[in-house]
């Protein structure tokens, strides 16, 4: 009898143990994600009777709120177009997008607000509140980001290296979430995709940018030195075929710094060689490339080249950025970054503070912190060439007077038209408070087309970050 008495009583406790781990797993672990999904029936529920939390700007300045007219919630976007893709939209009819999406359960306050204060509000005929949220961006910068864009296609991503904070984003074209319904039929049909975020979903062959990451793996992987000289006779060949400098210039005996500096995709196909395909695949998915940043809104992770093309002489394309290799700016802003930061990658975040609607501050976010994936002294030498890349090479048009800007041209082949011209940097050089990716679609040279867009930016959001 006491045997079986024991057994039961077993029994029951291992019940009460996976009751307990289970209600823990579902309270504790999922419980907040479900919470905030956006396909949670309560968030549904809360859409008309909730007034929905505002999202400010680093300045506080309001890029989308709430009125109440005549009983229903309207959402408003004051700012128009400016910031319509990192925003997104809320419509009732055409669903949600952005962190309208990605913030949904905190704007609506489901995560916070119990069942007897929600019942306690219905009776007393008041309309709850969700939070507002504080996010880390800056109206200026990103008016600066959209003008300097002047209309073309193509995407601004701005960082502070410091934290990780986004400064702006910005992408061309763009739409009004204000004039959403009645432009909807015209915005979908749209070939030059005006919905889509090309900062966080345009994906591109990062051409000449790449050249930073073969660089790192050289030094890194002691295949070349910062003054190993090459010979660059204008062209290669690559299985048998001719692969040309840009214009067929040759540079004749020069350094792997020079060869950054001037762009020299000769040289850098020889470097790739000496590194090797699985090396220099290896640094792009240390720098980020081929996964989705981890960040509050969903984005590409792009493509990195299976291991067996770019074995042996297929690490040529690569070696400069091309071939099948698709980046998005988000990821080449983070790869800057990198160098920005001594070697270390940081993890780019939007929200800064949630707060409830008397202004008290509910949550503060902290950055993560960073992973530490080059030596100081191989993100040293890669930081004071880049800083003579704008100085005196491919780069200059990025340069401000009283300022060491470093950086990195591309310009990236793409099908059927014009290249799409890049510019990555940042700036100051040695205490960067910003870093910039900048990509125009088929515009032409980097040097000509994005450096210009990165020099306008990076003027103004020196001035608005200290």
């Amino acid at each position: 009898m006491t045997g079986r008495i024991r057994r039961l009583a077993g029994f029951l406790l291992a019940l009460f143990i996976l009751q307990a781990l289970g209600a823990a797993y579902w309270q504790v672990w999922v419980g907040p994600r479900l919470a905030q999904d956006p396909r949670n029936p309560r968030l549904l529920l809360a859409e008309e009777r909730v007034e929905r939390g505002a999202l400010l700007d680093r300045d506080l300045l309001p890029l989308a709120r709430t009125r109440v007219e005549a009983r229903r919630v309207v959402r408003e976007y004051p700012t128009g177009s400016l910031f319509a893709h990192l925003v997104g939209y809320r419509h009732p009819r055409l669903g949600k997008a952005g962190l309208e999406a990605a913030l949904d359960g905190i704007l609506l306050g489901a995560t916070e607000r119990t069942p007897w204060e929600e019942w306690r509000d219905r009776a007393l005929g008041r309309r709850p509140r969700g939070f507002n949220v504080v996010l880390t961006v800056d109206h200026e910068i990103q008016r600066s980001a959209a003008r300097a864009l002047s209309g073309r296609m193509g995407a601004v991503v701005v960082l502070d290296p410091r934290d990780g904070a986004l400064l702006a984003m910005a992408s061309a074209p763009s739409f009004d979430p204000n004039q959403l319904e009645r432009n909807w039929a015209v915005l979908r049909k749209d070939p030059t995709s005006p919905l889509m975020n090309r900062a966080t979903h345009g994906l591109y062959p990062p051409g000449s940018t790449f050249k930073v990451v073969t660089m790192a793996a050289a030094l890194s992987r002691k295949a070349a030195e910062p003054d190993t000289r090459f010979f660059c006779p204008g062209f290669v060949v690559v299985r048998g075929r001719p692969i040309l400098d840009f214009g067929g210039q040759a540079h004749g005996s020069i350094t792997l710094r020079e060869a950054l500096v001037w762009s020299c995709n000769v040289v850098f196909i020889h470097v790739g060689r000496r590194v090797g395909g699985a090396s220099l695949r290896e640094f792009a998915a240390a720098f980020g490339l081929g996964t989705s940043p981890e960040f509050e809104l969903p984005s590409e992770g792009g493509h990195l080249p299976d291991p067996e093309e770019v074995a042996g002489e297929g690490v040529a394309q690569l070696s400069f950025g091309q071939g099948s290799l698709l980046v998005t700016p988000l990821q080449m802003a983070l790869l800057t970054a990198v160098v920005a930061r001594g070697g270390v990658r940081l993890r780019p975040y939007v929200v800064a503070q949630v707060r409830a609607g008397d202004g008290q501050v509910v949550e503060r976010y902290r950055p993560k912190p960073g992973e530490r994936i080059l030596a100081e002294e191989v993100a040293g030498v890669l930081r004071d060439t880049m800083v003579e890349a704008v100085a005196r090479g491919t780069g200059r048009a990025a340069a401000l007077p009283g300022v060491a800007v470093a950086g990195k041209t591309g310009t990236a082949t793409a099908p059927g038209g014009a290249p799409h011209a890049w510019f990555v940097g940042f700036a100051p050089a040695h205490r960067p408070r910003v870093v910039v990716a900048v990509v125009v679609e088929r515009a032409g040279t980097g040097g000509q087309v994005a450096a210009p867009v990165a020099r306008e930016v990076l003027q103004r959001a020196l001035e608005r970050v200290r």
